[in-house]
């Protein structure tokens, strides 16, 4: 099987790293070619027929290139691993937002099938038309291996600059913990030093390719996210490389992330911005529920969202052996 993948950005940008990239090896392991190139500035239609399937990654592109796109493809499949078209952190005019949504209707209802990272994203694709199925986001769990723990007891967070604000959001709550446990290290994992006044961190810079060997180091991972319509259908990879290296979790319950993080389960819910203090104050008070919590995480990564297990259903629906959500339905029903 031959595959073009027309990426949202190269193999730096996140979401093309683990939603394409990554799958690259075990493609070629199964004899399946896969070629990458960015969608932007992509013109040469003329290859299209000579691939088997043809992936539109995230990309809401014009309805002229789109047009092109399908006329060439002889399967045409539509990833997203978030609900980009609510356009988060900008404000567009109304003619912006209807040309958005025209064009994810577009491609939507064109796609022979829709791959989402979780329910949220499929549900809402569904909306538009979509034939739509859930592949998760996932890990190569050979590299985010859950080894030993250092000695002392370790809290962390891992997340993008542009993400600091979940984690200040919770800063009071932090000063708090930290006063009450100052035997604990905190360590701070991100391209950017967070400058925390009145609370002893430790900054980690970001280096790409070594991230799995400082969330090792954690006993505890923090998950702070805000309640609104777009982080509700973000799943986070911070979640599942807690998960690979057998950190205890606790986080905000938040739209798709309570697909992977499930209460008393594999973590800790903490709902409401008070309650970050009451629920950390647990997890580091009570060893064997941070030990239980961690092994039921590397447990959950291990039957759903290691590489090699998400790689045969992603390479299931490039093949088209894969239902879309409504004809699974469809068959139940009958």
């Amino acid at each position: 099987m031959r595959v073009l993948a027309l990426t949202f950005g190269d193999e730096h940008t996140a979401s093309t790293k683990f939603r394409i990239i990554q799958y690259r090896t075990e493609f070629a392991r199964q004899g399946i070619l896969c070629d990458v190139k960015a969608a932007k500035g992509f013109r040469d239609f003329a290859i299209l027929p000579s691939y088997d399937v043809v992936l539109l990654q995230k990309t809401l592109v014009s309805g002229r290139f789109f047009s092109k796109l399908r006329r060439g493809a002889r399967r045409l499949i539509y990833d997203a691993d978030d609900l980009i078209w609510l356009a988060p952190g900008k404000k567009h005019s109304f003619m912006t937002r209807l040309r958005t949504e025209r064009r994810l209707r577009r491609i939507a209802r064109a796609a022979d099938l829709c791959l989402a990272a979780n329910g949220v994203i499929a549900a809402d694709l569904a909306l538009r038309g979509g034939r739509t199925t859930v592949i998760p986001m996932a890990l190569d769990g050979k590299i985010w291996q859950d080894s030993a723990k250092d000695s002392g007891l370790v809290v962390g967070w891992s997340g993008a600059p542009n993400n600091l604000v979940f984690l200040r959001a919770i800063l009071p709550q932090l000063r708090e913990v930290q006063s009450r446990f100052p035997e604990v290290q905190w360590l701070f994992h991100c391209g950017e030093d967070p400058l925390f006044l009145d609370f002893k961190y430790t900054h980690v810079p970001f280096e790409s390719g070594l991230e799995h060997e400082v969330v090792r180091r954690f006993h505890v991972g923090l998950l702070p996210l805000p309640d609104d319509p777009f982080v509700r259908g973000k799943s986070p990879i911070k979640a599942l490389q807690y998960f690979a290296c057998r950190v205890a979790v606790i986080g905000s319950p938040v739209g798709a992330t309570r697909e992977i993080i499930l209460d008393e389960e594999n973590a800790l819910w903490v709902r409401e911005t008070d309650q970050w203090g009451k629920a950390l104050g647990r997890l580091l008070s009570d060893p064997e529920l941070r030990q239980r919590l961690a092994a039921a995480g590397r447990q959950a990564f291990e039957e759903h969202y290691d590489l090699p297990r998400v790689a045969g259903r992603l390479i299931e629906a490039l093949a088209g052996s894969v239902l879309s959500a409504d004809s699974q339905v469809t068959e139940r029903e009958n």
